[in-house]
């Protein structure tokens, strides 16, 4: 299986495992020519996964409502992701769900990671996201 150009991954620090079913929205927030000011809130997701067992979101599904101009914003031809554009990006980790599957709280319902894909961009971008209930951490990953 191919992945797409961005992929993430959800470590349970607590536990010292990968955190399944984890729901994950990729945003498209501007060009990255844009001032920071003026980067838009975008109320849809460019596409969405839920994490494997592994933790892992290796291909996203897109959001059928996106357009024409953010498609090609973004690098879709057709229905498959097939060009890494450049941009700045948010994946957000709706983290709330998995603490309440774990039975246990969490200072953080959600983790969202804002991050920049250059000009030229390298072909893939990976965030590993280090989750534990009061803290978490967040690199770029290879």
């Amino acid at each position: 299986m191919s992945v797409d150009p961005i992929t993430c991954h959800i470590l349970d620090t607590t536990k010292g495992k990968p955190a399944a079913n984890v729901l994950c929205q990729l945003y498209l927030l501007g060009d990255v020519n844009d001032d920071v000011a003026e980067v838009s809130t975008v109320p849809e997701p460019v596409a969405m996964a839920h994490t494997d067992n592994d933790g892992r979101v290796k291909q996203w599904t897109l959001n059928p409502k996106m357009d024409a101009s953010t498609k090609s914003k973004l690098g879709v031809s057709g229905d498959k992701w097939t060009t890494l554009k450049p941009g700045i990006y948010k994946v957000k980790f709706l983290t709330g769900k998995y603490f309440v599957q774990q039975q246990s709280a969490t200072f953080f319902p959600f983790v969202d990671v804002h991050f920049v894909v250059a000009n030229p961009p390298d072909n893939h971008y990976h965030i590993p996201l280090l989750l534990s209930n009061h803290s978490y951490s967040t690199y770029r990953g290879s």
